[in-house]
């Protein structure tokens, strides 16, 4: 499959210009009341602080202990409707412990997996106002960080300083070795703030506050949870959802005297403004003609693709999902629209132009074929995997781009469409057999466009399609993302990959 320009065409259109963004609007408040048929009857409040995850805020971080004060009834959350909970948390847990928590005064021994503590409440509608909080997996011990919260139910914020980084803690005899130790304690009801450092994102979320002994004396502090335990919370919970938010790899700790690993040489390419696409640092390996490795599984997998039909399905934003079949017939990539009834539409080989969001139009069989034609530069290795890496400028003519014009607004003025060659980074993230793991994308429309920036993260994964076969590597789920001129947050689209099966000859159309 030859290809002169990489067709990564990408359609973004505007619904309205987005607020200025601060801490408050990633954070939202967790509580439940309860009239409690006392003499004199006596209202019980559980309060706490959620983290907006997902970036329309209809997925929601909190302390599972939280929830566990409650029973059986579920959690408020600024007057939206909870829709499900979520949590690794379960009675069958081997590694749990008693923890004393104070509730309106009384303390209350509640039995959890500490490693565990973490609920995402999924609401009925997204919460107005409200967007995913940005994160990173960066913290150091002496880091100057900002908690933030409600408390009482008053958005509250407290500055504190990082003191211990996965230290070994035991709770009677349940240990707690991923964790972030801060230099304050907090009261009862702020559990579920986020801990997040000088720029914003997110570090890790406080669960516990109390008096620690050491060998150097007993130490009043409290810990949070790190990035990384939410993440692999939320990835083994809802896996499409956790690898869209939490889709870069973890970084190495930092202290303070490591700076962080340099890219590469990207002069004219500006610094990243968007989490889609993974920071990866390779180690210098020596391995004979990776180029040419890479090139023949890229091309053998991608002729592969023409024997499979699969289900895909678009989410653009916070709206229902656009399903449809697709598969290859005649050396093109054709359409089947799956209605709520599961019944198909007619054969197109047109993707539908929708009325909003950002999305790529062809790139489930597309991108492997480009790989296998392109050159690339053989990094070394990230970890278990290799990492190759391509610059292009708009005169290398590598990557498309197309922008469609926008009809008259509210101020009387509209916006002309733009297409052509744009200035482009790439990385290829592969197994030790030169099969494609992921691959990341960011682009830079041209001067004039409504959109500065296109980040994509295509995802692949071992698919067995009949039992007794070898599973075959498949893209499962893509993320993308632009920064669009007047936004302050990012326009946002998934894309998953299912229900992979062979082809079958009522799919064998002819043009």
């Amino acid at each position: 499959m030859t290809g002169l320009l990489k067709r990564l065409s990408v359609i973004l259109l505007l619904s309205g210009l987005c607020l200025a963004v601060n801490i408050k609007e990633h954070l939202v408040s967790v509580q439940h009341s309860t009239l409690q048929l006392s003499l004199p009857p006596t209202i019980q409040r559980i309060q706490g602080s959620g983290i907006c995850i997902n970036q329309s805020c209809s997925v929601v971080a909190t302390a599972y202990h939280i929830q566990m004060c409650l029973g059986k009834s579920e959690l408020g959350i600024d007057g939206v409707h909870t829709d499900k909970i979520l949590s690794l948390a379960n009675q069958r847990d081997t590694n749990k412990a008693d923890v004393p928590v104070n509730v309106n005064g009384k303390m209350r021994h509640l039995s959890y997996n500490l490693e565990h503590d973490v609920s995402f409440v999924y609401t009925k509608k997204p919460v107005d106002h409200k967007s995913g909080v940005p994160y990173s997996y960066r913290s150091y011990v002496g880091q100057k960080v900002k908690v933030a919260g409600y408390y009482r139910n008053r958005f509250t914020t407290w500055d504190a300083h990082i003191i211990g980084v996965d230290v070994p803690l035991m709770w009677g005899q349940t240990s707690l070795n991923e964790n972030l130790i801060l230099d304050i304690p907090m009261e009862s009801g702020s559990s579920g703030s986020a801990v997040l450092d000088e720029n914003g994102n997110l570090l890790g979320m406080i669960t516990l506050s109390g008096t620690m002994k050491s060998k150097s004396g007993d130490v009043t502090a409290s810990v949070a949870l790190p990035t990384k335990l939410i993440a692999e919370a939320l990835r083994r919970l809802d896996p499409l959802l956790g690898f869209s938010v939490f889709n870069n790899l973890p970084e190495e700790q930092l202290t303070p005297t490591q700076t962080t690993p340099v890219r590469y040489e990207l002069s004219d390419i500006p610094d990243d403004t968007s989490p889609v696409v993974s920071t990866l640092s390779a180690t210098p390996t020596d391995v004979p003609d990776p180029v040419g490795k890479l090139h023949a599984q890229s091309e053998a997998a991608s002729k592969l693709m023409v024997n499979f039909i699969t289900r895909q399905c678009v989410v653009q934003q916070t709206q229902r999902p656009l399903c449809h079949e697709l598969f290859v017939a005649a050396g093109r990539q054709m359409y089947r629209k799956i209605g709520r009834d599961g019944k198909l539409g007619k054969p197109t080989d047109s993707f539908p132009v929708q009325k909003y969001g950002v999305w790529t139009q062809s790139d489930w069989t597309d991108t492997l074929g480009e790989i296998a034609d392109s050159p690339w530069v053989f990094q070394g290795s990230v970890g278990d995997h290799y990492l190759f890496t391509s610059k292009s400028t708009v005169v290398d003519g590598r990557c498309y781009y197309q922008e469609y014009s926008q009809g008259t607004s509210l101020f009387g003025r509209g916006h002309p469409g733009w297409e052509g060659s744009v200035a482009c980074f790439e990385q290829v993230l592969t197994d030790k057999d030169f099969n494609v793991l992921s691959v990341f994308t960011e682009m830079h429309p041209a001067e004039g466009c409504l959109t500065q920036l296109v980040q994509t993260a295509i995802y692949y994964d071992w698919i067995k399609i009949t039992e007794g076969e070898k599973p075959i590597l498949l893209p499962i789920r893509e993320r993308i993302a632009a920064k669009v001129r007047g936004q302050k947050t990012l326009s946002y689209t998934d894309v998953s990959w299912t229900d992979y099966r062979e082809f079958g000859a009522e799919h064998k159309i002819t043009f």
